[in-house]
């Protein structure tokens, strides 16, 4: 098939998954593509280009067939996206114009044994990024549509829980699809499907409206999920030397002190935007630093592991009385680079705490008012990480040394949030700016 590469910019434009549509397009060029004939299906797999007017070019996945306007998509097609599936669960390749396609499944036989014949699929709406789809309510496979060049750590380290730790307590990987050549990149993930499962941050709002004050039964999930958080870190932390890319790390002074500069960087970026709404704040500010300032000199101690690396209770799911975390995909805004950097592990732990200050001032802001629950899950919620990781030796050797670093990251995440919220939802900054003179009124 050829594509009328004069249709694309408008076919894009047109597209929920395209992040390019307040950028005027420059020019959209294929830079490989493979045609897929696949039993009843056929359609091409291209890799295009996009430059804009401002800014970097961007690469996107096309799985497109010919229409009377130009293309259309072919994953509105239920056997082509069987094929897609079929592709990775047999592990085939298909020749690209300078690669090739490349299926991989590491889900072994039997998990295909349940699978009916022909596979239902049901398409998920929600994701705005991605194209995903619920195979025989079984497996969830993510056809990726923004590329990036080099290593996806979703891939990365979900074959690396799937085939080198025991930790289950996610979504397992099943399988990919991988481009390989010059426009490499993993194009397609699939895990094991979860049925009835709740999104943590779904599930811990309900609870929060229901219960006035917190009971042992949540308090204790929120151990139970500090307990899943520390199995984790466990399992990245159980790699060895001869895996590179998990392999721990000495967490040496030179780290502590490039944290600690950076977070004191943002800390000024960030209160001379948010500083002119609330000069309660910017009063504050060298005494916020400080924060920053005791990561630098504390004693290094413990290591640098792989992390999630945007953890929060959107990134858990609530499943027959179980804890899930999932997505492993790190902060979309950085690179696979520097995603798959590896950190202290409390960096994870201060983000799953600073989700629980959001859940309750999410209720608050419905008409409630705060009732001083953040304090009991953070301590719940600790409580059950350390339980996990006691004597991990990932972790810091002594009591003081942990708090100095969680409540520095503590703070970093602040910092993003408020950011984030300046951008997205001004009316949403109050929560991490009331979060951040709470934390200067604790010193």
């Amino acid at each position: 098939m050829t594509l009328d590469l004069t249709k694309l910019p408008e076919y894009l434009k047109h597209q929920r998954w395209f992040s390019g549509k307040a950028w005027p397009i420059k020019s959209v060029s294929v830079v490989d593509h493979a045609s897929m004939e696949l039993g009843p299906c056929a359609f091409t797999l291209a890799v295009v280009e996009v430059l804009y007017g401002l800014g970097q070019p961007e690469r996107y996945l096309l799985p497109v067939k010919p229409a009377p306007d130009g293309v259309r998509d072919a994953l509105e097609d239920d056997e082509c996206l069987r094929a897609l599936f079929k592709l990775m669960r047999e592990g085939e390749g298909m020749p690209s114009a300078s690669g090739r396609l490349v299926g991989e499944w590491i889900g072994g036989p039997e998990s295909l044994l349940a699978l009916p014949s022909p596979l239902p699929v049901r398409r998920l709406m929600v994701e705005q990024s991605n194209t995903s789809m619920v195979l025989g309510e079984k497996v969830i496979m993510k056809v990726i549509r923004k590329l990036e060049a080099g290593v996806s750590p979703e891939y990365e380290v979900g074959r690396f829980l799937a085939t080198k730790t025991s930790f289950r307590a996610t979504p397992m990987l099943l399988g990919a699809l991988h481009l390989e050549g010059a426009a490499g990149a993993t194009v397609a993930v699939a895990h094991r499907f979860v049925p009835d499962a709740v999104d943590g941050w779904k599930y811990t709002l309900d609870r929060l409206r229901q219960e006035r004050a917190l009971g042992e039964r949540f308090l204790g999930e929120m151990r139970e999920l500090g307990m899943r958080l520390g199995e984790l870190h466990n399992a990245f932390a159980s790699a060895t030397p001869d895996d590179p890319a998990f392999a721990p790390e000495p967490l040496l002074q030179e780290d502590l002190q490039r944290w600690s500069a950076s977070i004191v960087g943002e800390l000024g970026v960030t209160l001379a935007d948010v500083g002119r709404l609330n000069p309660d704040l910017e009063g504050r500010r060298e005494r916020l630093i400080e924060y920053a300032k005791r990561l630098a000199q504390v004693a290094p101690s413990g290591q640098k592991i792989r992390i999630h690396g945007d953890l929060h209770l959107g990134q858990v799911l609530r499943a027959e009385g179980q804890w899930l975390i999932f997505d492993f995909e790190g902060e979309p805004a950085r690179s696979f680079t520097a995603r798959r950097e590896k950190y202290s592990a409390l960096r994870d732990v201060a983000g799953m705490i600073r989700s629980f200050d959001y859940a309750e001032a999410t209720v608050a802001l419905e008409g409630g008012e705060p009732r001083g629950r953040v304090g009991p899950s953070r301590a719940a919620f600790l409580e059950g990480y350390r339980k996990a990781t006691r004597g991990a030796p990932y972790l810091p050797s002594d009591e003081a040394t942990f708090e100095v670093m969680l409540r520095a990251f503590e703070l970093e995440k602040l910092l993003y949030e408020v950011r984030y919220e300046l951008q997205n939802r001004p009316d949403w900054v109050r929560i991490p700016v009331e979060a951040l003179l709470r934390m200067e009124d604790s010193k």
